[in-house]
């Protein structure tokens, strides 16, 4: 397989709840084996991972339809994670959808995934409690044994039954299925089974297998609460693991799934597929372990003890730090988009070893969802850490083509992806980056928590703050251009292809603003305002005939639509003139800068029209274009050559030397004229004309000046000379370009 576009194979995992224990160990294994054969893992995982559907957490689960994303070369789904069986059929059927793809599930068969398209792995839940019951008899001689699993119904809790009795055959012991009682795998079964034994509604036995640890905390607080001595009274073990044993009393003995073994086995799987001329390796046992402790007279392991409170104080000092710091209160505070990214920056060190975080918002995620916009397929990311790139830099990427982000990055890493939503408003992902196999702990579950609530108390700040410059709000023009809204400019459009004849064509253009304005979102809405309207006017102005129409399809989406016999170069003219319109629209460049748009046009016919398909042809040629403008921003020194750009466009009537600018920029001269060629397809000098030029069309388009002030002001004294230049680098006179873009009004 070629991993084209890309250092190294990427490989999805798709988990929930990955702060989990159970899913931390697997990982840690996975990331492990990834990290020593040079892959990069994305964990897609969500937060809060409901059992039944939940309308306040349904946005969460939309970080599964990264599992679409062309970048990811094969999948290990940790499958018992997902606890809701809605959420297990929508990820099977994306996984489906994948088929090309190695894939390999982490959990029992179930129903969900009754099909013979996956690989199935998972450590014998039957053999695990089989050996819990092995040490009960072999090592303290016990024969009444009674064991508490979860819900009969359940496969995993039969399987677990199954192990209990296999062991009892084993040792000649007759099974009684009196002793087999069922729960939910969670503390209250412990504490109601305890209660019955209390009560005496059950005779006590020697000792109690309890399948997961929840259980068997439940059994040992309410055995504690009533003087019931453990292990003296009665033996209690429990399984899982889930290193929680210091916060009840006596240390539980429990026992360890060997879940990193199985981390390790799924990664081998998806890479023996993915990538070619992969040994074939042993196969890696997935036995687990009992842990001792002092619920029965084995006694605790002291090494084992000592690396559990060594994790807990770890875990203290971090819930100190998060508790004493002010995240939440300085988030509220925030009222741009700047200031929001440097508060979580400053509060980064709350994100346990992560060695990169970024946010990824889809571009238009503060309106789509209350103005029946789709969400952008475009996304603007921002650094908030990263030891590899500078932390100011913002990015576009296309949300499904994330590698794009860690492309550059020298080794393998693990990438965590969360979901950022509040209520259902799904807004983007923040990715968390490790370097080490690591995982993230739940301190970074209560930050993301924050995180996504002030992103929305931001939206919301300025919201109010953006309506109230807006008056006759309408239900087709959009409040604040005052051009038709996307509900018009369809409505407008479509009447008059029905109105056509077969025969006829529209042509239409589109343009996308403030490409990397972020700040614009929020920071001072006056300035947002006059931005939007001054890009609105420049496409208004193309408007000149009947049948012909504009509008604002989203925040920074304009668009032209007209029904004419137009000329072959007519949306070469057009495209010409909104250039030239937007580039001397003072208060939009000074804010956003020549790079911060695009454009497109295309011809479609009447014919079987569809609106929609023409709108999204053109945005998806604008996001081809949007991503060439991302890529260029992260070339070398070209922030710092886009501002002299900006600076020779806003003000061409100025001399510029490319010896004073490389002064500078502490730059050679021919470094700086090779790049500056590079980066604009134009060398330095030649620029400088063609600002000057750029002004002279603007000139005369838009005032009714003399060609003698027109040269002027764009520095020529001598008009003549002036009128060759132009051109020269028109193929039109002055006169013949300002009487050709008056037809185009």
């Amino acid at each position: 397989m070629q991993f084209q576009g890309k250092k190294r194979p990427v490989f999805g995992v798709v988990a929930a709840q990955a702060a989990d224990i159970e899913q931390r160990q697997i990982l840690l294994g996975i990331i492990e084996n990834a990290k020593s054969c040079g892959v990069d893992i994305v964990i897609l995982t969500n937060i809060y991972n409901p059992y039944y559907p939940d309308d306040a957490f349904s946005c969460e689960n939309k970080i599964y339809d990264l599992i679409d994303s062309p970048d990811l070369d094969g999948f290990i789904y940790i499958a018992e994670s997902i606890l809701n069986s809605e959420l297990r059929v929508i990820i099977k059927n994306k996984l489906l959808d994948h088929k090309e793809k190695p894939v390999v599930i982490i959990g029992t068969v179930t129903k969900d995934f009754e099909c013979g398209d996956f690989c199935f792995i998972n450590t014998s839940e039957t053999d695990d409690i089989m050996d819990i019951t092995d040490h009960l008899i072999e090592v303290h001689g016990f024969t009444d044994i009674d064991i508490i699993s979860g819900p009969e119904e359940v496969e995993a809790a039969r399987q677990r039954v199954e192990g209990y009795k296999k062991s009892l055959l084993k040792h000649f012991i007759e099974f009684d299925s009196s002793k087999v009682h069922y729960g939910n795998f969670w503390i209250t079964s412990g504490h109601d089974l305890a209660s019955k034994y209390i009560n005496g509604q059950l005779r006590l036995p020697q000792a109690v297998i309890c399948t997961n640890d929840y259980m068997a905390y439940g059994l040992l607080d309410e055995f504690a609460d009533h003087n019931i001595r453990v292990p003296d009274d009665v033996t209690v073990a429990g399984y899982e693991y889930v290193r929680q044993r210091l916060y009840h009393y006596p240390v539980l003995t429990t026992y360890q799934r060997n879940r990193e073994n199985l981390g390790r086995a799924a990664f081998r799987f998806v890479n023996s597929k993915t990538v070619p001329g992969i040994k074939q390796e042993q196969p890696l046992s997935l036995r687990g372990r009992v842990i001792n402790g002092c619920s029965c007279s084995c006694g605790i392991n002291t090494e084992e003890y000592n690396r559990e409170l060594t994790q807990v104080r770890h875990d203290q000092f971090y819930q100190s730090l998060d508790l004493s710091g002010q995240f939440e209160q300085k988030l509220t505070e925030c009222r741009t988009m700047r200031e929001y990214i440097s508060v979580c920056r400053e509060n980064s060190y709350l994100i346990r070893s992560a060695c990169g975080i970024y946010l990824c918002l889809f571009e238009n995620w503060c309106s789509f969802s209350n103005s029946g916009e789709e969400a952008s397929d475009i996304m603007n990311c921002y650094i908030v850490k990263d030891k590899y790139k500078k932390e100011d830099k913002q990015f576009l990427i296309n949300g499904l083509d994330f590698v794009s982000l860690f492309a550059d990055c020298p080794e393998s890493c693990a990438y965590y992806i969360n979901p950022v939503f509040f209520s259902k408003r799904y807004m983007g992902y923040f990715i968390l980056v490790y370097d080490s196999p690591d995982t993230y702990d739940y301190i970074y579950r209560n930050w993301l928590k924050t995180a996504s609530n002030a992103l929305e108390l931001l939206r919301m700040k300025n919201d109010i703050s953006y309506l109230s410059k807006c008056q006759s709000l309408s239900l087709i023009h959009d409040s604040v251009t005052g051009i038709y809204n996307r509900k018009g400019f369809e409505y407008a459009v479509c009447s008059c292809a029905t109105s056509v004849n077969n025969s006829g064509e529209i042509l239409t253009v589109m343009v996308r603003t403030e490409l990397f304005s972020e700040n614009l979102q929020f920071d001072k809405q006056d300035k947002r305002y006059t931005v939007s309207c001054e890009a609105a006017a420049a496409v208004k102005k193309l408007v000149g005939y009947d049948n012909e129409f504009c509008g604002r399809l989203a925040s920074n989406l304009f668009v032209f639509a007209g029904f004419r016999k137009y000329s072959a170069d007519y949306g070469e003219i057009l495209i010409d003139k909104l250039r030239t319109l937007i580039i001397h629209s003072p208060s939009y460049i000074r804010e956003c800068g020549l790079n911060s748009f695009v454009c497109t046009y295309g011809l479609y016919s009447t014919e079987n029209f569809s609106c929609d398909s023409m709108i999204n042809d053109m945005i998806a040629d604008l996001n081809e274009k949007s991503k060439i403008r991302t890529y260029e921003i992260s070339l070398p020194h070209f922030s710092d050559f886009m501002k002299i750009r900006n600076q020779i466009y806003t003000q061409p009537e100025e001399e510029y030397s490319s010896d004073d600018i490389c002064q500078q920029l502490c730059l050679s001269v021919g470094y700086f004229r090779n790049s500056y060629k590079k980066y604009f397809g134009v060398s330095f000098h030649k620029d400088c004309i063609l600002s000057r030029m750029s002004l002279a069309k603007y000139l005369l388009i838009s005032t009714s000046m003399s060609i003698t002030a027109v040269a002027q002001k764009c520095g020529y004294d001598d008009e003549k000379y002036f009128m060759r230049l132009f051109q020269k680098n028109t193929s039109l006179t002055p006169n013949k370009y300002r009487s050709m873009q008056q037809t185009v009004k």
